[in-house]
């Protein structure tokens, strides 16, 4: 029997085969599809598009170097990025400074040696054969600093070489420090505690590096109350935002900044209790400004007398060198006096404020300090023997211009009175004396300029000191200016 028609649309899906009369469908594979239209080409996105795209590449590369910033802030400030090729560390070409940076440390030095002049030179020999000849060549300091500085941790050593006293050459300054950092690598610590030989707290001079100062030595007035900027003691200090603070405990007998002088123990059991409290600019790439307020309190120390025994003395008072009547003379005996405690103390005010000019930076410093027994060198106070308190006034101004890269320029005037409730003995009555000292010191040097020698800097420096006091007397025993101007030539060089 016939099969029965079908549409032509299925036979193109199926296939029909007739086998004892049974009728099997097998499907038939689909047929090829229909072949799709061909696409048009995207559209070129717009100007508008294109200026969209841009800006979010540009943000999310902003967004990349705000976190790297953020993560060298947080780093310590003297981290250092490692190489971008890994180099081994006995790598001859790498030198030892770059180690040390690889671990945390620095190593830093500089040496002035200078020749010096000076009006009150002779030659000749005081009693006890002490050298009066003050014009000689010297090696002022030679000094090497090595330093560790970590995240929470710091330490300092620093070794002096010096003639002033002979051939010297010792410890200078020793720290250990435990630090709380700010977020901002060019702010100070918000607090950094500090133990062993390190800087007095105290006005501007004391506080800055010797490395660092322009004029050859500090002040009158900070010489006399300060024979070096270092004691031994505990420090904090630290800053917010402008905000500065620095305070310490310390023993009271700053370390002699002349090489070669032992270390005298302080005497007394009650500690010097200094700090400063300040004010200071940051990140101003043109101008700077900077000032505070430093007090100190103490104790100084009368030493007491040995028992002495009775004894007789012969006094040859006619020079003739040989015993007469009235010549020998009893010395009584005497007893042990004890020794005895007194109180000093210190107050000063400094500022300072520079600008960058087209030639360079000019800067201005002033600073003043009253103070009352507080001279430890020079004039030394002592109200146990004079039988009242003593009073200081010390004040100097500075101004100092750079001139380029190669010059520089400088002019202090220092003033330092050591008693200013002075008395003399004129024909028998007691007049008030003035002892001030003025001090007019010129200066014109020149240095190395830093791409001469990456890592290394110099200077050579001229100083001259116009002195006037009233330190001579004239012919009629009136007191009169004494010659004690004096004249230094400087040079230094450091490395970093």
């Amino acid at each position: 029997m016939g099969a029965p028609a079908r549409p032509a649309h299925a036979q193109s899906a199926t296939i029909e085969i007739e086998e004892d009369d049974q009728e099997i469908v097998v499907p038939a594979s689909s047929p090829p599809p229909a072949a799709a239209a061909e696409t048009p080409p995207p559209a070129e996105p717009s100007e508008v598009e294109q200026l969209r795209a841009e800006l979010a590449a540009l943000r999310e590369r902003l967004d990349t170097i705000d976190a790297e910033r953020t993560r060298e802030a947080a780093a310590p400030p003297e981290a250092v990025v490692a190489p971008a090729e890994p180099v081994a560390p006995d790598s001859p070409s790498l030198g030892v400074p770059a180690q040390l940076q690889r671990w945390g440390f620095s190593l830093s030095g500089y040496v002035q040696a200078q020749y010096e002049w000076s009006d009150l030179s002779e030659d000749q020999l005081l009693q006890g054969g002490v050298v009066l000849n003050r014009n000689r060549f010297s090696i002022r300091r030679g000094r090497i600093r090595l330093a560790g500085e970590w995240e929470h941790v710091a330490f300092e050593i620093e070794l002096d070489g010096s003639t002033t006293r002979g051939p010297f050459f010792g410890l200078r300054r020793t720290t250990v420090s435990a630090l709380l950092r700010s977020p901002d690598s060019g702010l100070p610590p918000f607090v950094e505690l500090s133990a062993g030989l390190t800087e007095i707290p105290f006005g501007h001079e004391v506080r800055q590096s010797q490395r660092d100062w322009l004029f050859m030595e500090r002040s009158l007035g900070s010489l006399a109350f300060f024979r070096g900027p270092l004691d031994l003691g505990v420090r904090a200090q630290g800053g917010v935002g402008v905000l500065r603070y620095d305070v310490a405990v310390m023993g009271g007998t700053p370390l002699d900044d002349r090489a070669g002088q032992g270390f005298a123990v302080d005497p007394t059991s009650v500690p010097d209790v200094v700090g400063r409290v300040g004010v200071e600019t940051v990140n101003e790439r043109d101008f700077e400004l900077a000032g505070g307020v430093s007090f100190l309190w103490g104790t100084g120390f009368h030493p007491g007398q040995d028992a002495v025994k009775g004894r007789l003395e012969w006094r040859d008072l006619n020079e003739s060198g040989t015993l007469d009547t009235g010549e020998i003379v009893a010395i009584p005996g005497r007893a042990a006096t004890p020794s005895l405690t007194f109180e000093r103390w210190g107050v000063n005010l400094d500022a300072h404020a520079g600008v960058r000019t087209p030639i360079g930076w000019t800067r201005l410093f002033v600073e003043a300090t009253l103070a009352s027994n507080l001279d430890r060198s020079m004039f030394v106070a002592d109200p146990i023997e004079t039988g009242f308190d003593v009073r200081h006034l010390s004040a100097y101004a500075a101004l100092t211009q750079e001139i380029f890269d190669w010059g520089l320029l400088g002019l202090r005037y220092d003033y330092y009175d050591p008693n200013s409730d002075l008395v003399d003995q004129r024909r028998g009555l007691s007049v008030p004396a003035d002892a001030s000292i003025h001090t007019f010191s010129p200066l014109v040097g020149v240095r190395l300029p830093p791409e001469v020698a990456p890592g290394f800097a110099g200077r050579l420096v001229f100083q001259y000191d116009a002195i006037l006091d009233a330190l001579g007397r004239d012919a009629r025993g009136v007191p009169a200016d004494l010659r004690n101007d004096q004249f230094t030539v400087r040079v230094q060089g450091e490395f970093r």
